[in-house]
Parts: C-alpha cells; sequence; structure tokens
C-alpha cells in the first residue's frame, strides 16, 4: 500500500470514530438500556393468538405473587394481620388482598342471591337437564343431611337452593381450599394451617433492577416476621423469584468472569511484551470495537440489553487477537522490515481471519434470542472497527514498539519441529485427537429441554412443591386462551370448549382445569327457560315428600360481564379475564397435570378462537427446531471451507487444511459427552464461533509472506486470550452458559494444537 493512502486511510477512519462518537451521544437519550429477562426469551410461536391477548396476558401473570402463610400454634390470625400490614407497606407492590371481611361476605352472598336464576353452575343445569326428578332429590339430600345446615328461611327465599349451588361449585373449584374467619385457608398432611395473600407488582418481574430490589425487600420483610412470630412459616410464589435468581446468577457470572478474563488478557501482553505500549494499543482497539459495537446495535435495535453488554466481555480476547498479530510481526521483523510493509504481509491473514469471524458471530442472528441477535450485531461491528483500528493507526502508533526475538522461541522451534520430523505428532496427534472425539461423541445424548438449561435452587423448588400440594395449582404456566371480537362471543366459545376439557380431564389427558363461571347472555336465556319449565315439576315433587316451598321467582336477572366483574364475586378470577381497548376480550384457563401437549393443542384448534400455550414444550420444540437448522448450516459452512480449501491449495493438501477444522467441532462436541452435558441450540451456536474462530489459526499458518515461528508465536497468544475469555465460561454456574464455554474452549484448543499441519509442505522443511 502506498504510504499517501494508508494515511488518507487514517485520517479517514479517524473521522468516521469522530461520527461515531457523534451518533452515540445522539443515540443515547433517544435508545435505552434493557433490563428485561423476558426480552431474552423468543417470541411466543402461538400462531392463533393474536400477541396483543398473549402479550397483555403474559405482563399480567408475570407481576403476580402468592403466599401461603402459617401462623404459630395457638397464635390466631394475628400475626396473619400483621404479615398483611408489611406487604402493604411495601412501595413495590400494589393490590395485596388478605381475608374477606364480613361487609365483603355479606356482598357476596347478596349479588348470588341477586343474580342466582343468571348464575347457574354446570352441576344444576345438567340435573335440571336431566328432569325434576334430578334436582329436588338434590335438594332434599341437602334438606335432610347432618352437615348441609339448610334454614326454612333459605328455602322459603330460594327454594331452589340455587345459591348454595353456585357456592359449592365455587368451593370446589377454589383448590379444596375452605374459608376460615375470612382467609382462605388450606391443611397440609400434617393438620397445619396455612393462609392465602395474593399482591401484585408494580413494575415488570423480569426488570432487573427493580426485580432484585424487590426481592430483597420481600426477603428483609419475612425474616423480620418470622423473628417476631417464632413458629411462622411463610411460602411464596411469583416470577419474579426465578427470574431474580436466574438474572443475578447469570450477571454475577459473566461480570466476574469478564473482570478475570479482561485482567487476564492485559496481564499476558504485559507479560509476553514486556512493554506497556501493546497493552494501550490493545486496550485503543478494544474500546474502539466497543464503541462501534454500540451504535449500530443501538441504531439497528433501538435499545441494548444490559446481558449483551455483560456478554460483550467474551469478544475482548478476539480484539486483541488483531493487534497481536501485528505487533508480534513488528516485534520480531520490525528491524528488517516497515510497518506498512508488515501490514501489507499480514493484510490477507487478518482479512480473511476478521471475515470467517464476522461471519460466525452474523450467523447467531439465526437463533430466535433477542439477546444473542443484539451480540451477533455487536460483535461483527466491534471486531470490524478493531480490526480497522490496527490496519490504519497501528502502522504509526507501534513506531515505538520494542524489537526483539520471539519470547518462547526455543519452544516454538522444538514444536514446530516435532511437526516437522517426528509421525507420532504429525500423524499420531490428529489420529489421537481423532479417538478422543469419537468416545466422546459416542456418549453424547441430544437433549432440547429448556428446563435442563437453569438449575433452580432447592429453596424455590421445595416451595413450589409445599404450594402445589396445599392449593391444587401447579405453576406449569400452561393455558387455553379463549378470545373473541366481544365478551359474548369469548363466553360462547368458552361454554363451546367446556364439555371438550371435561372430556379430556375423564380421560386422563389432564387432571383438571380453572374456568370462570361467568355465562353468557345465550346461556343465561337458555338457563332460565329451563328454570321455568322445570321449576313447578321441582316443587310439587318436595311438597310431596312433605318439604313445604314456595313458588320460586324466575324473573330475568342478567348479568353482564362488566357487573360480573365490578363485583365482590368475581376476586380470584379477574386474573383470568383480560379486555382489550378495541372491543375484544379474552379469558384464560390454567390448565394442570397436562399429560398429552399435543393432544390439548389439537382441542384448542377444534373450537374457533381457542389457542393452546405451554411454554416449555415450545420453548423446547423451537430449540430443536433450530439445532437441526443450525446442524445442517454448519455442515454447509464446512463443505465451502473444503471446497475453498481444495479450489486453493489442490490434493492433498486441501483435505490436510480441512483437518483442523473438523476435528475441533467434532472434540467440542465430545466435550459436552465426556463432561455429562447434552448437545443442545446453546452447543451449536459455541460451535459456529469455533468455526469462525479456529479457521484463523489456519488462516496464519497457510498465509504465504508469514514466517513460521511468528504465526506460531501469533496463534499462541490468540487462543490464549481466547480461552482467557470464552474459556472462563466454564466456571459459569448457569449450565447453558457452561455448555457453551466447554464447546468453545476444547474446540479452539483442539484447532490451536492442529494448525501446524496446515503448514505448507516446503516451511516443515521436507523437500518436495
Amino acid at each position: 500500500m502506498r504510504p499517501d493512502l494508508h494515511r488518507r486511510a487514517a485520517q479517514g477512519w479517524l473521522l468516521i470514530i469522530a461520527l461515531l462518537v457523534a451518533a452515540l451521544f445522539w443515540l443515547l437519550p433517544r435508545s435505552q438500556i434493557n433490563s428485561s429477562v423476558l426480552a431474552l426469551l423468543p417470541q411466543q410461536q402461538g400462531e392463533n393468538i393474536p400477541h396483543a391477548i398473549s402479550d397483555g396476558f403474559t405482563q399480567r401473570l408475570d407481576r403476580q405473587l402468592m403466599w401461603l402463610v402459617s401462623p404459630p400454634p395457638e397464635a390466631g390470625v394475628a400475626p396473619l394481620n400483621d404479615w398483611l400490614k408489611q406487604l402493604r407497606a411495601l412501595p413495590e407492590l400494589s393490590q395485596v388482598e388478605g381475608p374477606m371481611d364480613t361487609q365483603r361476605q355479606q356482598e357476596w352472598g347478596k349479588f348470588f342471591y341477586q343474580h342466582r336464576n343468571a348464575l347457574l353452575d354446570e352441576a344444576t343445569r345438567q340435573r335440571l337437564t336431566t328432569g325434576a326428578q334430578a334436582q329436588s332429590q338434590w335438594i332434599l339430600g341437602q334438606v335432610y343431611s347432618a352437615f348441609a345446615g339448610v334454614s326454612g328461611k333459605e328455602l322459603a327465599n330460594d327454594p331452589l337452593l340455587l345459591v348454595r349451588a353456585s357456592q359449592m361449585a365455587q368451593q370446589q373449584n377454589s383448590g379444596g381450599m375452605t374459608l376460615d374467619q375470612g382467609w382462605l385457608m388450606a391443611r397440609d398432611k400434617q393438620g397445619r394451617s396455612w393462609y392465602l395473600l395474593h399482591g401484585e407488582l408494580k413494575a415488570s418481574s423480569y426488570d432487573i433492577t427493580t426485580g432484585k430490589k424487590t426481592v430483597a425487600s420481600l426477603n428483609a420483610v419475612k425474616q423480620a416476621f418470622e423473628a417476631r412470630w417464632p413458629g411462622a412459616k411463610v411460602l411464596a410464589r411469583g416470577t419474579i423469584f426465578y427470574s431474580n435468581y436466574a438474572s443475578q446468577q447469570a450477571e454475577h457470572d459473566l461480570s466476574t468472569i469478564g473482570a478475570a478474563s479482561v485482567v487476564g488478557v492485559f496481564l499476558l501482553i504485559l507479560l509476553m511484551f514486556r512493554s506497556i505500549l501493546p497493552m494501550l494499543l490493545s486496550l485503543l482497539s478494544i474500546a474502539i470495537g466497543a464503541l462501534a459495537g454500540t451504535v449500530f446495535t443501538l441504531g439497528v435495535f433501538g435499545e441494548i440489553h444490559v446481558m449483551t453488554l455483560v456478554l460483550s466481555t467474551s469478544i475482548v480476547g478476539i480484539s486483541a487477537d488483531y493487534t497481536l498479530y501485528f505487533l508480534t510481526e513488528r516485534r520480531v521483523h520490525g528491524e528488517n522490515t516497515t510497518p506498512l510493509e508488515s501490514l501489507k504481509k499480514l493484510f490477507p491473514a487478518l482479512s480473511m481471519a476478521l471475515l470467517t469471524t464476522v461471519a460466525a458471530y452474523l450467523m447467531l442472528l439465526i437463533a430466535p434470542f433477542p439477546g444473542l441477535q443484539q451480540l451477533a450485531v455487536f460483535a461483527a461491528a466491534g471486531l470490524s472497527a478493531a480490526c480497522i483500528t490496527v490496519m490504519c493507526w497501528y502502522p504509526y502508533l507501534s513506531k515505538r514498539l520494542p524489537v526483539g526475538p520471539t519470547p518462547g522461541l526455543a519452544l516454538i522451534f522444538r514444536w514446530l519441529l516435532a511437526w516437522r520430523s517426528r509421525n507420532a505428532v504429525r500423524i499420531g496427534l490428529p489420529v489421537a485427537i481423532f479417538l478422543l472425539a469419537a468416545g466422546g461423541m459416542a456418549q453424547l445424548k441430544v437433549n432440547d429441554d429448556i428446563a435442563d438449561l437453569q438449575s433452580l435452587p432447592a429453596a424455590l423448588q421445595q416451595q413450589e412443591q409445599q404450594i402445589a400440594a396445599l392449593t391444587g395449582q401447579t405453576n406449569d404456566q400452561k393455558w387455553l386462551v379463549v378470545y373473541g371480537d366481544n365478551a359474548e362471543q369469548t363466553l360462547q366459545r368458552l361454554e363451546a370448549l367446556r364439555p371438550k376439557l371435561a372430556k379430556a380431564k375423564a380421560d386422563g389427558v389432564i387432571d383438571g382445569y380453572r374456568m370462570i363461571g361467568l355465562p353468557s347472555q345465550a346461556q343465561q336465556n337458555r338457563d332460565l327457560t329451563l328454570l321455568r319449565q322445570r321449576a313447578p315439576q321441582v316443587v310439587t315433587q318436595l311438597q310431596q315428600a312433605g318439604v313445604s316451598v314456595p313458588t320460586p321467582d324466575l324473573s330475568p336477572q342478567t348479568l353482564d360481564p362488566r357487573t360480573w366483574f365490578n363485583s365482590v364475586v368475581s376476586q380470584g378470577w379477574r386474573l383470568l379475564w383480560l379486555s382489550l381497548p378495541d372491543g375484544r376480550s379474552t379469558t384464560l384457563i390454567p390448565v394442570n397435570g397436562v399429560q398429552d401437549s399435543a393432544a390439548m393443542g389439537a382441542l384448542a384448534a377444534s373450537v374457533q378462537g381457542t389457542g393452546w400455550i405451554d411454554r416449555k414444550t415450545e420453548f423446547s420444540s423451537l430449540f430443536s427446531q433450530y439445532r437441526v437448522y443450525l446442524t445442517w448450516l454448519l455442515g454447509l459452512a464446512v463443505a465451502v471451507i473444503a471446497a475453498i480449501y481444495l479450489w486453493r491449495f489442490r490434493l492433498p493438501h486441501g483435505l490436510i487444511c480441512l483437518v483442523p477444522t473438523v476435528l475441533s467441532l467434532a472434540m467440542g462436541v465430545a466435550a459436552l459427552g465426556y463432561s455429562g452435558h447434552r448437545l443442545n441450540l446453546f452447543s451449536l451456536l459455541a460451535l459456529i464461533l469455533v468455526l469462525g474462530i479456529g479457521i484463523n489459526y489456519t488462516l496464519f499458518f497457510t498465509n504465504p509472506r508469514g514466517t513460521p515461528t511468528t504465526s506460531m508465536f501469533a496463534i499462541f497468544m490468540a487462543v490464549v486470550t481466547t480461552l482467557l475469555t470464552f474459556g472462563m465460561l466454564v466456571f459459569s454456574a448457569t449450565q447453558a452458559i457452561s455448555s457453551f464455554g466447554i464447546v468453545l474452549s476444547f474446540g479452539i484448543l483442539t484447532a490451536f494444537l492442529l494448525s501446524p499441519l496446515t503448514l505448507p509442505v516446503k516451511k516443515r522443511g521436507r523437500k518436495k
């Protein structure tokens, strides 16, 4: 390159950096740093469910909190009132609900009485449909039962006992919980009483910053409560506890690992070059890369996630590689060549190394994870900027770099000599790695289950099991969604679904479900017609049995959704109903004990306006689908690389150059088998980076202008800095991150060990 052209390129790059700085200051006020864990997850795939509905329900449900409190024996309800008071004092919570006081209980009974003809429960409807005899026998059973407590006043006001039947249906839907002094209560197997409280978060449970603060406040309140009331116990359930644990664990692991990686890289550079200048130049290229990555990410996505910033520390080692390649060349050959001659010598290898690494990162855009997509853009822009900085500026900035022989020159000569003269290395090492890889791959198992990517703490799992046993409500996050253009259409579709759900339960497809008991206007009219048809016969049969009852009042008592949801009887059910501003309405049906998710999907498809949401199964299926896509993509990439090698180096050297690439991929996967991890989508994503980064070592050894000893030292520095960043991920407590690091570490290490195999024959010292 002519000096004047290079000088213009350096000046032009300085102008571009100034523009990037200006763009950063312009974008920052118009963008946001996203801290929501939910933003890292794939979008819900329920194609038959409008996104406004699924997102609305997801955001609402993820704000919910539940507590079960067991006071000390003989302490009464004083501890419960104290706990309720402490929760209501927390600014992070809203709508904390506890007991139903006497006034609300009276309102509850009054509402059911006023709308008894409209709120016909399913059991009463079935009895009346069968005939008057079934209803009259049920009423007689209640009257003569020693435990039912039917009074003459109740019979006089409600001869058909419609209010009582509705209350019994409500109790059956409460998961076996009963009312004790206004509190919903359940007993465990040891006879201990547990009382239910419910609350809602003001902010999203996936917000990392507020989530951490909220969980800390709740834990502090719990500790103080249990200290004031010895023997009291509190169980808690909420998405915030899981999301906070996952985000804090990942953030702590990655920030700690990232800090250790950066420090390790800079110490290595200082140790090997014995000068502070290479460390400062590495820091400059990394900083410019971070600047470009941030600007492009904000420009493309309008935001940047905090986890993207944390994950971006993994590209520190790769950003430093370009600096190390150039500085190594200058250190060894600085006395004999000019900086521009060094750049001309390294330009083909540097440009190809950048191209392959950027291509590998851009392939992450295929993954359905917004966080990885942001990382792909960040890394592609950042690595490009770091490499261009080296090419444009470092011929000028490295003029004062100390010149000397390659550190560890004797060891490098011995290693390269072994590749030249010893078949045990040149043939034995690749064969040994092949056998080792085959053994690991034979033990490998594939698992796309999302639950295996993150291990939850035993304390949270134990609480979840206790709450499920006490309330009969699991936290499976499996729901049916019924929606319509208006409330009436939604309720009619819900009624069409009810018998299908009952059959699914009877067939053992599911264990149970919860469904709001509000009938549609059409159903209310049919129920009133049925009541008017059967009531005279029921009254006659009761009188014949010796029970004197008046003629029931069967006047219309039409009930609309707004009245029902504004009443006290809808408490605990409002969460399952959502009305959108455009008039569309939807209801949620939580389902537990699902034995066949596919059957539930088919059931939902049989009723118009119904969708099936199974987050765990959906994500696992999505992981499997993308894992297959990436497997084919990796195969295609290897085939393209093989074609390029054969075109460039001909047979047999082209195939020899392919060996490190193939064995590095195989060894990365085999390491999963030996470590007991499973192959999943994240493993394939790691293999993409192994392919993109590992091939750089081949490119530097196959550079016809390069020197083997210089290339070996540069590659050694590159692999150590890369392992210091990616390899540290192995120690993460998050299984997905740990397996990601295992694949990268062993794959890249294998590519490094086998890289001298790609040296041209004449450079290994063999005669043609």
